[in-house]
């Protein structure tokens, strides 16, 4: 079947015509594309389809090379990168990681972890384009399967996702991981290869059988395509299947979120109404939208059991990663993990409007208002201190009030005990005259006319 557009292959079979498919719905005119070039057989194949389809899909190209240092011949590839690129009038960006700081990840995922950070820095592009192929998505759905993966890591690779930046560039475009020879047998682009006599370079460790995915790429996957001769489309479909899954139960906890959660919170009996497995899948989802890494399914059940289970005055606290589940008073917390506070904390105030308090997981703010809030007189007097609570503290908040342990003011304003024991207490000499949230002292408040200081706590998000 003959191509209607005499500037595309004239094959829709082709390798060329495949992943011009795979681009043409996902582009826009004037799209920036920078390919992942290692100078492997994948890359530099798609190296030469994209130059060919640069001009009749309408974007611009240009390659990324990082450069990992950990084969002995690693500069030897950016020297063959460079080569090639120079040789056909395409700029290349050379980039050199260190993988240490992520080594305990083990080695491939050290480099793969470096060599996105790479990626995700790219601001000239709209999308990164990797060599990716049938063979490898058969073998990384294998492999989440092996390593315990549910629905999300089934999925293998998608042919398009978002990259995460985090949190420090949440505003800045970010450019979409893009994979469109994911059809492709490793088989057909070899064969390319040498029809257009192209050269690459082999990276060694692809031999290495102590790793993962080598030791099913050569050991397992042969065996398996002696009586399953079409199991690279079968898997690659399977993970097709899973990631329709995935999508719908994103959804349906999209939904549950907006029905039980608020902000950090989760109402317990709407966690108890939706069932184990919808909370699980509930909590997966949040953690994934602060960036966390989904916790074990049995670390899951076992929140969710104690956040139902545990007595009332139970200080319930379950590790998860970076975050931890909490509970109180009828809800269930979601929070980053902080170290415990310094129980000795003692800090003086330097006038500073905003002030962060590391240690505690949050920043006191202080905003000027006339006739209300701590007397601004009184703090220029006797100065301004923050101390924690160690026991025993009492506050009269009204003249004609009673003095009142603030253990028990804490507990009628509902704050969680954690967030007490994290909540700085403002102090002028050995007094204490406000606490963030209650109030001011009896007697240091600004009166009509006085500027006063407003005082806030913002814990961490």
């Amino acid at each position: 079947m003959a191509n209607s557009r005499k500037s595309k292959p004239n094959s829709l079979d082709s390798l060329e015509a495949k992943i011009g498919a795979a681009l043409e719905p996902l582009l826009f005119p004037g799209a920036r594309l920078v390919l992942g070039l290692s100078g492997g057989l994948d890359s530099v194949v798609l190296l030469e389809v994209l130059r060919g389809l640069a001009g009749p899909l309408g974007f611009q190209f240009s390659c990324v090379h990082v450069n990992h240092h950990i084969s002995p011949n690693a500069n030897r590839w950016a020297a063959f990168c460079a080569r090639v690129c120079k040789h056909r009038k395409i700029a290349l960006a050379l980039h050199d990681v260190d993988v240490a700081p992520f080594r305990a990840e083990g080695l491939e995922a050290a480099a793969r972890r470096a060599r996105y950070q790479v990626y995700a820095r790219q601001d000239n592009a709209d999308f990164i384009v990797l060599a990716q192929h049938l063979d490898d998505q058969a073998e990384t759905l294998l492999l989440q399967l092996l390593r315990g993966a549910g629905v999300k890591g089934g999925a293998a690779m998608p042919l398009i996702r978002a990259q995460d930046r985090g949190n420090k560039d949440k505003g800045a475009p970010r450019a979409a991981i893009l994979r469109p020879m994911l059809a492709l047998s490793r088989k057909h682009i070899e064969a390319y290869a040498r029809a257009h006599k192209l050269k690459w370079v082999e990276d060694e460790s692809n031999a290495d059988t102590r790793h993962d995915r080598n030791f099913l790429r050569h050991r397992v996957l042969p065996v398996i395509g002696q009586a399953f001769p079409g199991y690279r489309a079968t898997l690659a479909r399977a993970a097709g299947h899973l990631a329709e899954a995935s999508l719908i139960l994103d959804q349906l906890a999209q939904a549950d979120a907006k029905r039980a959660a608020r902000g950090n919170r989760l109402a317990l009996a709407d966690l108890r109404r939706m069932g184990s497995a919808r909370a699980k899948n509930l909590l997966r989802w949040l953690l994934l939208q602060q960036g966390q890494a989904a916790p074990e399914a049995d670390r899951l059940q076992e929140g969710l059991r104690q956040l139902f289970t545990a007595r009332d005055d139970a200080a319930v606290r379950i590790a998860l990663g970076a975050r931890e589940l909490r509970r109180y008073a009828g809800w269930a917390y979601l929070l980053p993990v902080l170290p415990d506070p310094p129980v000795d904390l003692r800090r003086e105030w330097d006038g500073a409007r905003t002030w962060p308090l590391p240690e505690l997981g949050g920043t006191l703010r202080f905003t000027r208002r006339q006739g209300a809030g701590l007397a601004c007189m009184r703090v220029r007097e006797l100065g301004l201190s923050l101390r924690l609570r160690l026991g025993g503290e009492k506050l009269r908040l009204q003249a004609k009030g009673s003095t009142r342990s603030l253990k028990n003011l804490l507990q009628e304003a509902c704050l969680p005990p954690w967030e007490r024991e994290r909540l700085p207490l403002v102090y002028c000499a050995d007094t204490l005259v406000a606490v963030p949230g209650l109030g001011v002292a009896s007697g240091w408040e600004a009166g009509a006319g006085e500027a006063g200081w407003l005082i806030s706590w913002r814990p961490q998000a």
